[in-house]
């Protein structure tokens, strides 16, 4: 696959790893989207809001340093590494750290960052740079004692120096597993295309290669070109002519991998030549040394390039898909594990940088089929050229655009919703008849002074929220009743109610009546009584501008 111009060789997984036989007809279904999944009604649209519009230059990367919750650590493939602060909502103007000089052509720069697990005491973190001859540089960097906004520049120490054959096809993540805290490195093969010089399958080299290292120590004291140690449970340790640094190789250019913080599974997403998409996943119990099949395959497709090459021991991707309309480049990103959208945890997303759609499947334990995947393309507003994904220190997922902007993956407003029978008893009780969604679980009351900006966990006077069941001709209706806030005029509502909140797409907003709209006041009644079924159901979505 031959990268756009000057900028990164992206791609994002939406396939499938199947059976052969099975592969042809699922490469061409097609994902479902969030409202066919039946996953959302009851939690609200899941959206990206843009954190960052505009003020960074081609960002690669974003992530957070251990237990950081107010700070966001930005790449740019110039080589610089930008700090958002997330108190003030602001890009801050003086970079973190600088790299020069650096190489930045076709798809050198400033690639990978990772801080070191003990980051909070030791001030340590690691870059990934393509240096002034090609070469991917793995160095190591201290904050400043001054200042925890920039790294000291003169703290530089280099661990390792990988030689590269040509300008694209660097990998460049890096991370620090959570299980055994040794740096995971991914290589690619060398670059131009179908590895001319057969580097992946080579393992007396290091392209091509997840690399992984000790940074807490040196078996190699008189060598300065090699600082660190290697694991002593790396799978190649001992075998002649194989650099013991290799934990798995068989890969062409892996763009974007990711641990899962709870399981510490490791993901592989792995750029194809022509044909194939691939997503790779390593078990967190894995001794290592799988061969991933490049150039032997690319992705479950035998590739032709090793004529009569054993196929056998090779690891096939879990999720492939192919390019049967149009070219792709695939993003890897993460498994979600944050607390905001539960509904989505554990849930993998990736992206794909030609092809600007951005998926998301579950994984346990077996093969990822085309009509499991979700596509987000239209919910998240086609974001372009997604360069990456990033996690924050709480696990919320963040997508990073090589035009500029960052976006932030949450949920649009909140749904407040009555899920009991509306008796006056329970209408009364908020533990009976709330939804607890609020952090620390707190009541309906609660959870809407949350959404709109006020203080939560103080009684309100008067509510601002009251349900209330209302008589008319005979009959008895629900009604929402909200107090405006003139100090948030900006904040809308929206108000549903059915009979059957299981079923998705059943939540109708004509299906409710204004009883009042003013600066002050929102009430509205829903169209049916409550003897029109078994139950109704009334929620209201805040929409935050």
């Amino acid at each position: 696959m031959t990268p756009p111009p000057i900028l990164p060789c992206f791609r994002i997984f939406g396939g499938l790893l199947l059976s052969v036989l099975l592969l042809p007809a699922l490469l061409v279904a097609q994902p479902s989207t969030p409202d066919d999944a039946g996953l959302f009604d009851l939690h609200g649209p899941v959206i990206t809001r843009t954190i960052i519009p505009f003020g960074l230059v081609q960002p690669l990367f974003l992530t957070a340093a251990p237990g950081d919750h107010d700070r966001l650590f930005i790449l740019e493939k110039p080589g610089r590494i930008r700090i958002y602060d997330r108190t003030t909502e602001t890009l801050l103007p003086t970079p973190f750290l600088t790299v020069s000089p650096i190489t930045t052509n076709s798809e050198r720069g400033l690639l990978g960052l990772a801080f070191h697990p003990d980051f909070e005491n030791n001030g340590y973190f690691f870059i990934n740079y393509t240096n002034q001859t090609g070469s991917n540089v793995i160095r190591r960097y201290r904050v400043s004692e001054m200042n925890p906004n920039l790294a000291d520049p003169a703290s530089a120490f280099d661990l390792l120096t990988i030689p590269q054959d040509f300008a694209n096809h660097n990998g460049g993540w890096i991370g620090f597993s959570p299980i055994d805290g040794y740096l995971y490195i991914a290589v690619g093969d060398g670059g131009s295309g179908n590895d001319p010089l057969r580097r992946a399958q080579n393992r007396s080299n290091l392209l091509g290669t997840i690399v992984r290292i000790d940074v807490d120590g040196d078996d190699f004291p008189e060598d300065s070109s090699r600082n660190y140690r290697i694991p002593p449970d790396n799978p190649f340790i001992g075998e002649t002519g194989v650099r013991p640094e290799i934990w798995a190789y068989g890969l062409r250019n892996p763009w974007r991998c990711s641990f899962d913080r709870e399981t510490g599974d490791l993901w592989i997403a792995d750029v194809g030549q022509d044909n194939r998409e691939e997503i790779n996943f390593q078990p967190a119990d894995s001794q290592g040394g799988e061969n991933y099949g490049w150039r032997i395959k690319e992705g479950t497709r035998i590739t032709g390039l090793e004529p009569g090459a054993d196929l056998s021991g090779l690891t096939d991707p879990v999720h492939e898909y192919d390019f049967s309309d149009g070219r792709k480049s695939i993003t890897g990103g993460y498994v979600y594990r944050g607390g905001a959208l539960p509904h989505l945890r554990g849930m993998y997303f990736f992206a794909d940088y030609i092809a600007d759609f951005i998926r998301s499947f579950h994984y346990e334990g077996g093969v990822v089929a085309m009509e499991d995947v979700i596509d987000w393309s239209t919910a998240f507003l086609a974001i372009p050229d997604v360069s990456s994904f990033g996690e924050d220190a709480a696990g919320e997922l963040y997508l990073v655009s090589l035009t500029g902007s960052v976006r932030q993956i949450t949920q649009e407003g909140w749904f407040l919703w009555r899920n009991a029978h509306f008796t006056p008893g329970q209408l009364a009780d908020p533990d009976v008849s709330g939804f607890h969604a609020t952090p620390g679980n707190d009541t309906l009351t609660n959870l809407f002074r949350y959404a709109v900006g006020l203080t939560p966990f103080e009684p309100a006077h008067p509510s601002p929220l009251q349900t209330t069941l209302e008589s008319l001709d005979g009959e008895t209706y629900l009604v929402l009743a909200v107090e405006r806030d003139r100090r948030r005029p900006g904040i809308n509502f929206i108000v549903e109610t059915t009979a059957t909140p299981d079923v998705p797409g059943s939540w109708s907003t004509t299906a409710t009546v204004a009883l009042e709209d003013s600066e002050t006041l929102l009430r509205v009644r829903d169209a049916q009584p409550v003897s029109a079924a078994e139950r109704r159901f009334i929620r209201l979505r805040i929409i935050r501008p």
